[in-house]
């Protein structure tokens, strides 16, 4: 009850700094339209397991190539689905033709990002064709089961088993999108990073390329918030800027302890420089 109340409290905390609603009628408009792109979502996602991935695993046999077909097979996907929240006035995103065309070009790399909200992975999947993420344990058990154990890596083993993964996906060619943090961030600032992802990058010795993603409040999406309320007066707008890539040779020099603690340290900075910056 009182962990419930504190939440309850923080949340009123986050809206304080929102101007306050004066068109109701489009403030419900928007919060409409924010439940039907989810609800859009949820029905897109069960034609996709029910009906599409079958007849593709039925004509590609192979596991590996399934996996590769199945991440630009979304990858589409999600590119249709943010330009239709943007068509919706949902969300509106803005990405440079020559970042966009690094992210489409990656290959074996581990892509940090901050994680202001929700929708940060989907947007991430969309400019990326061939990319793993790590999922929670709980999405296996899922409706979406099947797909999630035959294209993601779940965190539901030891952490050497997945890294093991993580690191032969990485090899193979693919890409792997981490949130160092490991939980969506605070309206201003970071969370502490984690090494998950530094390990990982310095065991399959990947390149790591930071992605900071900016834009406005978005409030409903964010850590803590409601999810049925959007910002009462524009839409959710995504800056999306490809940062300097970090190489791990620099670190080969050190032991595994200390130079996933630096390669930690290298990635907060590259990111907090620009959150200041921007």
């Amino acid at each position: 009850m009182e962990n419930s109340q504190i939440e309850k409290d923080a949340s009123q905390n986050l809206s304080d700094d929102l101007p306050r609603i004066k068109n109701y009628p489009l403030y419900f408009w928007r919060v409409f339209r924010k439940f039907f792109i989810l609800v859009f979502f949820g029905i897109g996602t069960l034609i996709v397991v029910i009906a599409i991935f079958p007849i593709m695993r039925l004509v590609i046999r192979n596991n590996a190539k399934f996996r590769k077909k199945g991440h630009h097979f979304i990858s589409c996907v999600l590119e249709f689905y943010i330009h239709l929240m943007s068509w919706l006035k949902i969300c509106e995103f803005k990405i440079s033709k020559e970042d966009l065309q690094t992210l489409r070009n990656l290959k074996g790399n581990v892509i940090i990002a901050n994680h202001p909200s929700l929708l940060d992975v989907i947007y991430i999947l969309a400019f990326v064709r061939d990319t793993d993420c790590i999922v929670k344990a709980s999405l296996q058990k899922s409706w979406v089961g099947g797909v999630v154990k035959a294209l993601y890596i779940s965190n539901n083993v030891d952490f050497k088993i997945m890294e093991d993964e993580c690191v032969e996906a990485l090899k193979a060619g693919g890409n792997l999108i981490i949130f160092p943090e490991g939980t969506r961030s605070p309206v201003n600032g970071m969370n502490q990073f984690k090494k998950g992802a530094a390990r990982i990058a310095l065991a399959a010795n990947a390149a790591v390329q930071p992605i900071f993603i900016g834009g406005n409040r978005k409030y409903g999406m964010g850590k803590g918030e409601p999810v049925w309320k959007v910002n009462p007066v524009e839409r959710y707008k995504y800056e999306f800027t490809v940062l300097e890539k970090i190489n791990v040779e620099k670190y080969s020099t050190l032991g595994e302890t200390l130079a996933a603690k630096h390669l930690t340290e290298d990635m907060r900075t590259s990111l907090e420089a620009y959150f200041k910056k921007s």
